[in-house]
């Protein structure tokens, strides 16, 4: 037992980059968590990114100590400390270009995908952020107002209506007078209508 630990330690520690980017970025991004298995393989690959852009900085400071200043030696707690930094780093800007989608938007110019970073509920209310919307109830009933929140699950959640107004069967408004926001679950939801640019900019 203590032959296997002494094995699965120095392993454990060795994947803790690729761990650490793995997590913030689920913790983050807007994209369904996989399985562990898939998770544990992407911290390996994030783990041999880590340690490959901390060998170059190894050369590089290496190459600095030598021709112009010393910082300090290169120990194994620099090493450490700078593959954690670099896991840190790496699962915060992987969970910024997720949530932007950078990466993916890069590569619908080249036409190497038709998909999003997000799935395509979150992506059809992201892409229209500041439009207002009417959702259409399962018993018929429409309220108008402003997503301030919108669920991450197309089955699951809640809507956060501010500024509402119910539309009646004539498409006219009913205000409601005092009331500042509605929380209405998604699964009370039939589908949801986004109103045109123009529409807003004339109320």
């Amino acid at each position: 037992m203590d032959d296997l630990a002494t094995k699965v330690i120095p392993l454990v520690q060795m994947l803790i980059p690729g761990f650490i980017t793995t997590l913030i970025f689920y913790w983050l991004a807007d994209v369904k968590k996989p399985g562990q298995f898939e998770r544990t393989v992407q911290a390996l690959v994030g783990t041999g990114v880590i340690t490959m852009i901390v060998s170059g900085v190894e050369v590089l400071l290496t190459y600095i100590g030598t021709h112009l200043f010393v910082v300090g030696a290169w120990v194994p707690l620099a090493e450490s400390i700078w593959g954690v930094a670099l896991a840190v780093v790496l699962g915060l800007g992987l969970a910024f270009a997720s949530n932007h989608d950078y990466l993916y938007q890069i590569a619908r110019k080249f036409t190497l995908t038709s998909r999003a970073s997000y799935p395509e509920w979150i992506y059809a209310f992201r892409k229209r952020e500041g439009r207002k919307v009417i959702l259409t109830l399962l018993d018929g009933r429409r309220l108008y107002g402003y997503p301030a929140v919108w669920p991450t699950d197309p089955k699951e959640g809640y809507f956060l209506i501010t500024f509402p107004s119910w539309l009646d069967e004539n498409n006219e408004w009913i205000d409601m007078p005092g009331v500042e926001s509605y929380l209405i679950g998604n699964a009370d939801v039939l589908f949801v209508e986004f109103l045109e640019q123009e529409e807003l900019a004339s109320e």
